[in-house]
Formats: C-alpha cells, structure tokens, sequence
C-alpha cells in the first residue's frame, strides 16, 4: 500500500512539473493564436499603455522599441476608440493586413497595421526587421 501512495506522489509531482514546464514556456510566447486576436490584444494594450504587451506582440526578429514608444504616444490610453476591425488576405499567407476604423481624440480614425506569421503565431509588424540590411 506504501508503495501505491509514494508511486501516485511522484505521478503527480511530474505532472505539476510538467505543467510548470508548459506554462513558463508559453507565457512570454510572442503573437497570438489567431489574426483576430493579435489585433483584439493590440487595441487591448493601446488602451492599458502597456508596452511590454505590444512587444509581445511584435515580430521577435524586429526592432520594435521606438515604434512602440511613437504608437503609445499617439494613440495610448483612452483616446483611441476602434469601433470596426476588417482583416484581409494578401498575396502571403504569412501576412495579413488589418483596418482599423474608429475615433482619436474624437475625430475620425482609420489606420491599417501588418500581420505577420511568427512561428504559428501572428504578430503585429513594428519597427525595422533585425535581419534586414540597408541598401547601399
């Protein structure tokens, strides 16, 4: 009977360890699972300023900082209002781009943001690509 319980104990040890492993390797996952949630967690981190979740959300292989600082000093905190999302296919299934229709500081706003897959996910593009090279 000893033998069952230590037996079941270590069971559910490497469970918990296994759903540790799980949740610390998908918490700082880039992008989100679907187009539309990129841009729902876009709008979403505009409204809360929050930074670290837009860079979350931009491609891990661009350099994103000083877009993220621009986006959030235009459009962060409450002054923006989207009111309608249109997602559209482009010639790559890996890009997508996404209308974006509503209010700034109440007048008019439409603006259009770039989906990009990264690794199965989608990001939203910011900033220069790290890999890129400028032409000569």
């Amino acid at each position: 009977m000893r033998s069952r319980t230590a037996v079941a104990a270590f069971i559910a040890a490497v469970g918990i360890v296994i759903a540790v492993g799980v949740f610390l390797a998908t918490r700082d996952t880039p992008g989100q699972a679907t187009p539309e949630a990129a841009v729902t967690e876009y709008v979403a981190a505009l409204h809360a300023e929050d930074r670290a979740r837009l860079r979350l959300l931009a491609h891990p292989r661009s350099d994103a900082a000083a877009e993220i600082d621009s986006r959030l000093a235009q459009l962060g905190g409450p002054a923006l209002t989207v009111t309608q999302s249109k997602i559209a296919d482009t010639e790559s299934d890996a890009t997508k781009a996404a209308e974006l229709s509503g209010t700034l500081d109440g007048a008019p706003y439409r603006t259009t943001i770039w989906l990009q897959d990264c690794d199965g996910r989608w990001c939203v593009t910011m900033g220069p690509s790290k890999d890129g090279k400028p032409k000569p």
